[in-house]
Parts: structure tokens; sequence; C-alpha cells
């Protein structure tokens, strides 16, 4: 009786391809708040970031959730459940569907004293802007340590490529002398008495207008803006966004008008997230109420906003990105790996400056016109 041969294996320069078609055939839409396997089959572990549209690809800049976890408690004054830092995770797509992880950046973790980069020292809320007068990519994030005092800065890095590698630079400093002070006075007793040098982290986000100005926005409970340098390497000066409140900032603009997300301050516990509307990015803010709409509406979902995405190609059209923590209280998490990741389309009223955000069990990009954007 013959024998049937062997199957060869396949080379391996067709595993990528093999890869991203299986993700392909299984992730034909956008499924929010389930798990979101990369091109590896690997859940997408992009946290609390943002994302850069470069050249005809899309990149994902996040947290890094598989940490092993920290329970509330375990080291001197830690409130909440933590993780160990595993630097900032890098994703690739053409399509915003179908990622591709690219090494991780500032994973290098110091052990001496001096290194700002600790095993516990987080890396929060990453996000990069491109400066296209220098040609360099920007990544700042808050560098925040258990007890949110001994360390709480916000750091820079920069780059020659959107996918790294990035050089850390350092914490944010000032390009001059500081234009205000006390700005935490009112919401944070321990920010009380820092030095006006000193720019506080907390949840923040970054945002680059038409005009090529870019801003880093700190928020707890009271919202900064944080005017960047024409490089992005220094802050030149900053106000109060009267009107808004909140943490976990997002902010984008569409035909003129200033939105800008954030949520409440509740721990890891998910709340209902609120929206503000400006005609300039100096404010004043207009507090809007709630945005979503539908099943979860009081818990966003069981999400936190984390960054609004202008979809290249698309007239008008943003997708609301959020995270699913999980949480059992305020304080704890039990699994950070299992936290998944909420993408939905954003609705826009023009004529009443409001947005709604929907939910969709599933969704594509079909939902929104496909012709160049116009601003």
């Amino acid at each position: 009786m013959p024998v049937s041969p062997r199957p060869r294996p396949l080379p391996a320069f067709l595993l990528p391809i093999v890869l991203l078609i299986a993700v392909a055939q299984a992730q034909p839409s956008f499924a929010p708040g389930r798990a979101w396997p990369d091109a590896a089959g690997n859940p997408v572990q992009s946290h609390s970031g943002g994302l850069l549209f470069e050249n005809g690809v899309y990149y994902w800049y996040g947290m890094d959730y598989r940490g092993p976890r920290i329970p509330p408690g375990t080291l001197p004054h830690q409130g909440f459940a933590w993780f160990l830092n595993l630097g900032v995770t890098v994703y690739s797509s053409p399509d915003l569907l179908h990622w591709k992880p690219e090494p991780n950046q500032l994973a290098d973790i110091a052990y001496n004293l001096g290194g700002l980069l600790q095993p516990a020292n987080l890396l929060i809320r990453p996000k990069v802007v491109k400066n296209d007068a220098t040609g360099k990519y920007i990544l700042m994030a808050g560098l925040i340590s258990p007890d949110f005092e001994t360390v709480n800065d916000v750091v820079y890095a920069q780059a020659d490529r959107p996918q790294g590698p990035f050089r850390l630079m350092g914490k944010l400093g000032w390009c001059g002398k500081p234009n205000a002070a006390g700005l935490w006075s009112h919401d944070w007793d321990p920010a009380a008495s820092d030095a006006p040098e000193r720019i506080r982290a907390f949840d923040m986000t970054l945002y680059k207008d038409d005009d090529g100005k870019a801003y880093l926005i700190t928020a707890h409970t009271r919202v900064l803006a944080y005017e960047l340098s024409p490089d992005y390497t220094c802050a030149s000066r900053v106000e109060v966004m009267q009107g808004a409140e909140g943490e976990a900032p997002a902010l984008f603009k569409d035909r003129g008008t200033y939105y800008l997300l954030s949520s409440r301050l509740t721990g890891w516990a998910p709340n209902r997230n609120t929206y503000f509307t400006s005609s300039s990015i100096h404010g004043p803010w207009a507090p809007q109420g709630p945005f979503a709409r539908g099943p979860g509406e009081e818990t966003t979902f069981d999400g936190q906003t984390t960054f609004v995405l202008p979809v290249h190609g698309k007239p008008h059209a943003f997708i609301f990105m959020a995270d699913r923590f999980g949480a059992v209280s305020a304080a704890d998490i039990p699994d950070f790996k299992a936290a998944t990741h909420i993408w939905l389309p954003i609705e826009i009223d023009a004529a009443k400056h409001a947005l709604t955000v929907n939910w969709r069990d599933a969704w594509d990009l079909s939902v929104f016109p496909s012709t160049a954007r116009s601003e």
C-alpha cells in the first residue's frame, strides 16, 4: 500500500501572510469590547493610547497590560491595582482592522535608583505626533509611580520613524520661565506645593492643530493645555481650559468646533463620560453632557475614553476609542490581560455642535462616506 507523503512545512517567509489572511477571515469588522487578535493571533495590547497616520499606514501606540498584576497595597502607598512597565506597544495597519505588532518602545527598564524607567513606573496614555518642520516623531507619556507622587511627570521621546526606535529625552520641561504657578492648588492637595517648573502628568493626551501647533493636555479634575515649542520638545505656555473638567482627555476638531471628551474620576471603575465644546482651543469650554447611547450608556459601555481617531480619506469621520478594564471596584482589576478595546463611530450634528456615540455590536468603515476629508 503506497504511503502518502508527509506535508512539507510552510516556508518561513509565508507565515506572516498566512497569519494575516487567517486574522482577516476572523476579524471582518470592528467588534467593540471583544478580544481583538493581532497578526500573530494574540490579543492587541495597546491600551489608553492613540494613533498616528503616516504614508498609508496607521500606527497604534499604547500600554502593554501583560505585566504581572500587583494587587492594591502591595507597594507603599499603592492605592490601585498596578502592573510592571513593559514599555510602549506599537502596532501598524493599513486598514485599522488588522494589526501587525512592532517592537515595544522605551522597554529598557533600569534597576538603579537613578533611572526614570523603573519596573513599577508606568508609561501611561502614550501619544505620538509628527513635527512637520523637523521630521521627528514625538512621543509623550505620563510617567507615574504607584504612589502617584514619587514620580508623576510627563516624559518625551523622539524618533526618525513612526515605529521607532524612540529615544527617551527625559522629563518635559519649560522652554523658559513658566507663565503660571499653583495650577493644581484647588483639586489635588499633594500638588498644591509644586514648584512652577513642574509639569504634572496625571491623565494626558497630545493634540496637533491645523496650524501645526501642538498641545499637551493634562487632566485631573482641572484640565490644562500646554502649548509646545515649535519643535515640540518643551512647553512654552500653559492655560486652564476653563469650563472643562475630568480625566482621560481626548481632543479633536471638526468644522471649526473643538470637542473635548473626558471621564469622571472614579479610579479603574467605569462612569458616564461627558464632552465639552469650544470655538477656540483657548476656550471657554461649554459642558454638553454625556455622549454614549445604548446598552451600558450609564458607564460608557463599561469603558473609559482614551482617544478620538480621524479616519483618513473620510469626510468628518471620527472613531471613539475606549478601554474596557473589567474593574471590580475603583481600586482593583482582577486580570489586566483580559482588558479589551471599544471602537465606535462618532455621529456629529455640526449645526448643534453635538456628538453621539451609539453602541453597535459590529460595524465597519462603510458607515462613513468615502471621499476626501474636508476641513
